[in-house]
């Protein structure tokens, strides 16, 4: 599982490079994200489950808002966020398998956010021959710092139960838990279009649900995910 994360990870990141970056961003936004989540059970599930299939999909829609500092470009933007990941662990002696669904609503802060072109930015970058201007190194340094948020919400998690062997005498078993989530991550922008009214971003997200568990104790789920998404600049 590490390894598929890594690799992707990696893929992401030269595709990233390797792309036009623009940060002409606007005040109001609204973005789609769609990826693979790796997911590995915490707590007492974890005592209990262990990773079942690592790559899950995970969707979410945001609609954000930028705030500017006083007169300045920079401002902090901050963002409602509905999602969807799925999860799949095996029981320790691999005889069930527990498939998780959960719904989300989430609260995201990026603190530092640039309303402005970044390019303008690192002119002088490039013009004194800085190599992180030459090699465009700036641009990907500085999306990934405009990019990052800090995630804290709510989850409704579906689990469900059922045999991984051949057992025609198991009773699929369902519970509903309410979650706890807390996170952070990065959304680096590779295009904006010429008008500034779409971008194209990949995303790193990690975070946590935690929720209380049928014997009071605390069961959780770690998630880490990557993907794509677009976004429109109103």
């Amino acid at each position: 599982m590490k390894r598929n994360f890594y690799l992707s990870v990696i893929l992401l990141i030269v595709f990233s490079g390797f792309s036009t970056f623009s940060f002409a961003q606007r005040k109001t936004s609204l973005k789609f994200n769609f990826g693979t989540s790796f997911s590995k059970p915490d707590d007492e599930l974890g005592t209990v489950a262990k990773k079942g299939k690592s790559m899950q999909p995970t969707i979410s829609v945001e609609a954000g808002r930028l705030i500017n500092y006083g007169s300045s470009n920079y401002g902090i933007r901050v963002a409602a966020v509905g999602g969807l990941d799925y999860a799949n662990f095996l029981s320790n002696d691999a005889t069930t398998v527990l498939k998780t669904t959960i719904t989300s609503v989430k609260g995201r802060v990026y603190p530092i956010s640039y309303n402005g072109s970044v390019e303008k930015a690192l002119d002088n970058a490039k013009s004194s021959n800085n190599f992180l201007g030459d090699l465009g190194m700036g641009l990907l340094i500085y999306s990934f710092v405009n990019s990052f948020h800090v995630d804290y919400g709510v989850g409704f998690g579906k689990i469900v139960e059922s045999s991984n062997i051949d057992d025609p005498n198991f009773a699929e078993e369902t519970v509903n838990r309410n979650m706890r989530y807390f996170g952070w991550g990065f959304q680096p922008q590779i295009y904006t279009s010429e008008s500034g009214k779409w971008n194209a971003n990949a995303f790193f997200d990690f975070g946590k649900y935690k929720w209380t568990n049928g014997n009071g104790n605390t069961s959780s789920i770690k998630a880490s995910s990557l993907g794509f998404g677009f976004q429109y600049n109103f």
